[in-house]
């Protein structure tokens, strides 16, 4: 579609400060899969093609940012909502190929590195291989600008629904709504103060790198798997329960601690995203509405790692208290030196999502996880944990400008073997 049948077809609405941020930086650092949030399954069973082409079609007339064009002809970005947009996955048959499973990774990787065009495609696609007739492997992207985590198990259910012809209950809210409620709030004025007074003068990380830092911050990056098992997430419970703490909590004042150590720093700040959703109907949507926050902590002193939990706990409630304040506008408060080789305010991560992003249930197809690949990092940094039923796994993500495969791999075995420490000591 020419950008002024985009403008004439639907709904418009503007950007949020989260969408309009992704949006900027895609501008700045050209065409990237940073932005792009995936997942694939191996699908074993009878699976019925068409019948997934149907369920698409029927997902994304329900969830209004899988059919959402980002509209520049006016200077300023916004998104149109067209009003019907029809969906099939895009099928590669391998059936017959002498070395169909490699063939199919190499298909999945270009599928999840392929950056998308937000003004001309649907920001979503669906690969289906085929290496049998019982043997399937579904790959799903989504841009960031349309999805966030919580975003994905909505995606799965949905579909399943639609699959099995027993059509979910009809939404009581839309995306596009909430973008307009909250555009039309006024800025929180005392929760901005208060985010500017607390990191105002906050130090940049200052981790040891393999190599100079570039004067121009790229997205390259890797990631190295980290797995916490189910005993030692039910022994991080117990601690919590002890200290009054939650089991985010704990995860966290580890992450504090590790990069405490391996930068010498007394003052670190990490970004933490918060859901952003209030209630059941906006659980329901698809859409980006996490909210980061910054957790700024003071690790001077040496503390015991009670002490140290004890200060990550008084600060998250400080930040949730005020993350209804989108980060963007935190940011234009605070207003911190500009530098092109750092993300402002934070250049570390942390995530845990006490969710299954990507259990995807279709009928008589028993669906198994598949890695997809990565070479993107938006920070130097960042930890990510998710439930696998009954312990944690998940990845470290770097910026390969500055550190090295081992760099990170040492860094998630310091995670490991420190929160197994901390679970030991008394103070």
């Amino acid at each position: 579609m020419t950008q002024e049948e985009i403008r004439t077809a639907g709904t418009s609405a503007p950007l949020s400060p989260a969408q309009h941020g992704i949006w900027f930086t895609e501008q700045f650092d050209g065409p990237t899969s940073v932005y792009h949030v995936s997942f694939a399954h191996r699908l074993r069973g009878p699976l019925d093609a068409d019948l997934l082409d149907a369920a698409l079609s029927a997902l994304v007339q329900r969830h209004e940012p899988l059919r959402t064009r980002i509209d520049l002809g006016d200077g300023e970005p916004r998104q149109v909502v067209l009003p019907e947009v029809r969906a099939s996955a895009k099928r590669v048959d391998l059936s017959g190929h002498p070395d169909g499973e490699a063939e199919a990774a190499r298909k999945n990787e270009d599928h999840v590195l392929r950056p998308f065009r937000l003004d001309a495609e649907n920001p979503f696609r669906v690969l289906l291989v085929r290496l049998a007739d019982d043997h399937h492997i579904l790959s799903v992207v989504l841009h960031h600008i349309c999805a966030d985590g919580l975003s994905l198990p909505v995606f799965c259910d949905d579909l399943a629904a639609f699959y099995r012809g027993e059509p979910p209950p009809p939404l009581r809210d839309s995306y596009t709504a909430h973008l307009r409620r909250a555009a039309a709030e006024p800025p929180d004025v005392e929760a901005l103060a208060r985010w500017r007074d607390r990191l105002r003068g906050a130090p940049p990380l200052a981790l040891p790198t393999d190599r100079p830092r570039p004067r121009i911050r790229s997205p390259h990056g890797g990631r190295v798997p980290i797995t916490v098992d189910p005993e030692l997430v039910r022994r991080v419970r117990d601690y919590a329960r002890q200290h009054g703490a939650t089991l985010f909590m704990v995860l966290l004042a580890n992450f504090f601690a590790v990069l405490a150590r391996r930068s010498g720093a007394e003052d670190l700040s990490v970004g933490v995203p918060l859901s952003g959703r209030e209630g059941p109907d906006e659980e329901a949507l698809i859409g980006l509405f996490t909210n980061t926050v910054v957790m700024r902590v003071d690790v001077s002193g040496a503390p015991g790692f009670a002490e140290l939990l004890r200060r990550v706990r008084s600060t998250a409630f400080d930040a949730y208290d005020d993350g209804h304040v989108p980060f963007q506008q935190v940011v234009e408060a605070v207003s911190p030196p500009r530098d092109l080789s750092r993300t402002p305010l934070f250049q570390a991560v942390f995530t845990v999502q006490d969710f299954a992003e990507d259990d995807l249930r279709l009928p008589g197809v028993t669906a198994t996880p598949v890695p997809l690949p990565s070479r993107t990092s938006e920070f130097e940094v960042e930890l990510e944990l998710a439930w696998d039923g009954a312990g944690l796994v998940g990845f470290a993500a770097y910026s390969t400008d500055l550190f090295d495969h081992a760099t990170a791999a040492e860094l998630a075995d310091d995670y490991l073997t420190l929160l197994r420490e901390h679970l030991e000591d008394p103070r």
